[in-house]
């Protein structure tokens, strides 16, 4: 059995079940045979602890009442889709696409790939999949009355503006800021 995958319990078994499995070789066997032995992180409590390439999700609870998150939202997706129709509209590629589903916007951009955009109500949040720049979880932040990425503080609408206007070679305006005032 690898040592790797076992828990933490047989992990701190395992000198003993090793002298066992080694009785009867060669001293210079078993020290060489210790060398190549990858070696595990050990933490306070003897386990091991795997360290993850990205940071944790950052958790904000927001204060936003629940039908104002709706609200400001759902106007947000409306705008959104409203802008991307008439935007694909005009640009005429057949390969484009906007859908609005459920509370779930795809937008496909054929070969430059695929944005999905959806309300995540238990969190308050808005997702965003990019294909160009990949996960964001944006949340409503009062003053500046918009939908901003808590990480790098940029607008969901200064995102989709740049990353479309580069996609598809001309300036793009979706016209997603001031979020309360598309709410009325």
């Amino acid at each position: 059995m690898n040592p790797l995958k076992q828990s933490c319990r047989s992990i701190r078994a395992l000198p003993a079940a090793r002298r066992v499995a080694l009785a009867g070789v060669p001293r210079a066997m078993h020290l060489a045979s210790r060398q190549h032995q990858p070696r595990l992180p050990m933490t306070t409590s003897g386990c091991s602890r795997r360290h993850l390439a990205t940071p944790p999700p950052q958790v904000k609870h927001s204060d936003l009442p629940t039908h104002l998150y709706h609200q400001y939202a759902d106007a947000t997706m409306d705008t959104m889709l409203e802008s991307l129709e008439n935007l694909l509209d005009e640009v005429g590629d057949p390969e484009y696409e906007v859908e609005y589903s459920s509370g779930v916007l795809t937008l496909k951009l054929g070969s430059k790939g695929t944005y999905v955009i959806n309300k995540q109500p238990p969190n308050k949040q808005i997702w965003l999949s990019s294909p160009f720049s990949g996960p964001k979880r944006y949340d409503y932040v009062q003053e500046q009355d918009d939908w901003v990425y808590a990480r790098d503080g940029r607008s969901l609408g200064d995102l989709m503006n740049e990353e479309l206007s580069d996609a598809l070679g001309r300036t793009v305006d979706l016209g997603l800021a001031q979020v309360s005032t598309q709410a009325s």
